[in-house]
């Protein structure tokens, strides 16, 4: 009975004249900034994802608004944080002592990682972000990171030769993928830590995100190709895990949206 009247209600959802009316209600919620994490649509393109945004917020993370986000995270860790940290832990002991934190925000996973995984003294761990949450970041580490081992970086060059990039929920908001950036390096990064990623098995598309301050074009890539393309820079991939806490949902349209993002540590051959 139950399986037949959730069939009934999920075809009285789908009629033309109910599913315009669902829609609209959605778009309008969704341009008030009261959807967060949410996505609506599916583009080919960033400039096409980012055209169809809603011109009621900024566009991007660039903005002072954005630093002030995610606060909650420097003192704690979630379940999709401890691959990431098992492996950090296993870097560090083969010899890493240079992280570039691609995305890492105002310094999150160093400060949170730390009460959990020993870091080196030694350790250079510098952060590339955008300008406005770099800002914020550096403010923060004035008091927060009396060893100034934290540093923040507007150079992506600044990756090339290090022991270890690492990027955790970066990926889906750059235009160039993670190996079109290694691939303009002088010397690639000898390990990649990448987690919170989200990936379809057939297709890549952009979508637009809501993160309640501020719209973002907000990039799906196809799983074979992301890993493909590292191999053929020389990267093999030591390790795969899934992040089954986090979802990406694009309203009203089941095949683009995902249950689980995924991550992965991968070590440069030779």
């Amino acid at each position: 009975m139950v399986g037949r009247a959730q069939r009934t209600l999920e075809l009285m959802g789908s009629m033309p004249g109910v599913k315009q009316w669902r829609e609209s209600r959605f778009d309008e919620a969704f341009a008030a900034g009261r959807y967060i994490g949410a996505c609506r649509g599916v583009y080919p393109t960033y400039d096409q994802a980012a055209a169809a945004a809603p011109p009621t917020r900024p566009l991007g993370y660039d903005n002072e608004d954005a630093g002030e986000m995610y606060r909650d995270r420097i003192d704690r860790v979630f379940s999709s944080d401890y691959p990431m940290m098992l492996w950090l832990q296993k870097v560090f002991a083969a010899g890493a002592r240079t992280v570039y934190d691609l995305g890492g925000h105002i310094g999150l996973a160093y400060y949170a990682y730390q009460r959990f995984v020993p870091f080196p003294q030694e350790v250079s761990w510098t952060v590339h972000d955008v300008p406005a949450v770099m800002a914020s970041g550096r403010r923060e580490a004035l008091t927060r990171d009396p060893s100034k081992r934290l540093q923040f970086s507007e150079n992506t060059d600044a990756a090339s030769g290090v022991d270890l990039l690492f990027t955790a929920g970066c990926l889906q908001y750059l235009q160039p993928t993670l190996a079109e950036q290694i691939a303009k390096l002088q010397r690639k990064p000898t390990w990649v830590l990448v987690n919170l990623l989200p990936l379809h098995e057939q297709e890549a598309y952009w979508t637009v995100q809501s993160i309640g301050t501020a719209f973002c074009p907000y990039r799906i890539q196809r799983s074979a190709t992301f890993f493909g393309d590292l191999e053929a820079l020389g990267y093999e991939v030591v390790d795969t895990w899934e992040n089954p806490d986090k979802s990406c949902w694009v309203a009203f349209d089941p095949g683009h949206t995902l249950d689980r993002y995924y991550g992965a540590a991968l070590r440069l051959r030779g």
